[in-house]
């Protein structure tokens, strides 16, 4: 892998700035990313995140008009876009390399300088209720949704990033402005370009775009403390699947922390991809689902894993224990070196196409910078590499234990006698 070299520097007014240049390419990605989301939100404007990114979008000081916005990029032959999660919001674009002072300056104008009118908000307003109801029409989504609240209960973290119709339904223009003002600020955020930057002043766009922002105090979010412990949600919902996320918490698993990797390699072996045990036991052995697999989520003080599935209601139960066998495996058996080694090769190769995508470098060198962890791609892969069994074997019997699990569940369910007995609740 060839390594790179991001440059990283603190401008005067709090604002972090990454350069990663990649000479060749005729694009240049800008990426700015907030500390935003909805752990930094509470059960009175859950939502509000979310609702803030469709709302820039409507119209800024500069662009007055939403569709002024829209060919503010593709006007120029870029795309763009923005997200919300847990814990971050990000605005990006990619343009021709021409156009760079306009992918800089869109991002910035849309985050600080969006107008923030009550008709737009009306109408969007309707948009989201839309999107909610989508989402509850989908139990994929749905179950996921949920799981928050068991995973991290009484808790941010475990707040849904969309919200709820009813609290959709009360929000104003006036907690837009309140949160913007409280999150939405140099300090609490990172700007980062990837692409063809050769010697272009890039610093002296950033510092001319933000120089009338007024510096302030990072905020951080409150830290969930401790591990998961045994919970269980179900909705019953008829349903012709019964779908299902099993999922545990540890401290250890926090981002950049070394034991993070390990969970990172204990899941790929778990449920990460088709020659993963999950997939090729349930699916493949047993025929008993069609989709079922296992992901890692980190965050700043703490990580999950997370297994998910669809399966027919009739083998709900037939799944569920042969995920208890895989997961007993684990807690019992050394890995083989073998199966170690393909799951190494299958994180570490993914790192390094990570490498080769402009917007999964800006996401890794400034998602992961802003939120505290500092480890580059090699190093995760030097990371990853050491990883024993030994070490998966300890983490497993550790972690993978029915006294952390939680369960959220939707189906055709009167009762919950099936979950409660696989927990033992």
């Amino acid at each position: 892998m060839n390594k790179l070299k991001p440059h990283f520097e603190k401008l005067s007014n709090g604002l972090t700035l990454v350069l990663v240049d990649l000479p060749g390419f005729h694009s240049l990605t800008n990426f700015l990313v907030i500390r935003s989301g909805s752990r930094y939100e509470d059960k009175k404007n859950n939502g509000v995140a979310h609702f803030l990114e469709h709302m820039v979008f409507k119209g800024t000081t500069k662009y007055p008009d939403k569709l002024d916005i829209a060919q503010s990029i593709e006007g120029v032959g870029g795309y763009f876009n923005a997200w919300t999660s847990n814990d971050h919001t990000a605005y990006w674009n990619t343009v021709p390399i021409a156009a760079w002072q306009r992918g800089i300056e869109v991002p910035f104008e849309l985050a600080f300088h969006a107008i923030l009118r009550k008709e737009d908000l009306e109408h969007e307003r309707g948009v989201i209720i839309e999107e909610i109801r989508r989402m509850n029409d989908d139990p994929s989504s749905q179950v996921e949704d949920q799981l928050g609240e068991i995973l991290f209960p009484n808790h941010p973290l475990g707040l849904s990033v969309i919200g709820t119709e009813e609290r959709i339904e009360k929000m104003t223009i006036e907690q837009f402005k309140q949160y913007r003002s409280t999150y939405y600020h140099p300090a609490q955020a990172l700007f980062i370009c990837v692409g063809n930057i050769g010697n272009r002043d890039i610093k002296a766009e950033v510092v001319k775009l933000t120089k009338d922002l007024k510096p302030k105090a990072v905020t951080k979010p409150q830290f969930f403390t401790g591990v998961s412990k045994k919970g269980l949600k179900l909705l019953n919902k008829k349903t012709d699947q019964t779908h299902f996320m099993l999922a545990l918490s540890d401290p250890e698993w926090a981002s950049g922390n070394k034991e993070a990797y390990v969970g990172v390699v204990m899941n790929a072996i778990l449920g990460r991809g088709m020659s993963s045990r999950l997939f090729l036991n349930i699916r493949e052995k047993k025929g008993l689902a069609y989709s079922i697999h296992s992901s890692f989520e980190d965050f700043e003080e703490t990580g999950a894993i997370v297994i998910d599935g669809g399966v027919n209601t009739k083998k709900i139960e037939q799944t569920l224990a042969a995920i208890d066998e895989e997961l007993a495996s684990l807690r019992t058996d050394l890995v083989g070196e073998e199966e170690l080694a393909k799951a190494k090769a299958l994180i570490v190769g993914s790192f390094e196409m990570s490498a080769d995508r402009p917007i999964d470098l800006a996401r890794w060198y400034g998602t992961g910078r802003l939120l505290g962890d500092d480890t580059s791609i090699e190093e995760a892969a030097k990371a990853v590499q050491a990883v024993t069994s030994k070490q998966i074997l300890t983490l497993a019997k550790r972690t993978l234990i029915k006294e952390r699990q939680v369960l959220s569940v939707i189906g055709p369910y009167e009762n919950d006698e099936i979950f409660k007995k696989f927990l033992g609740i």
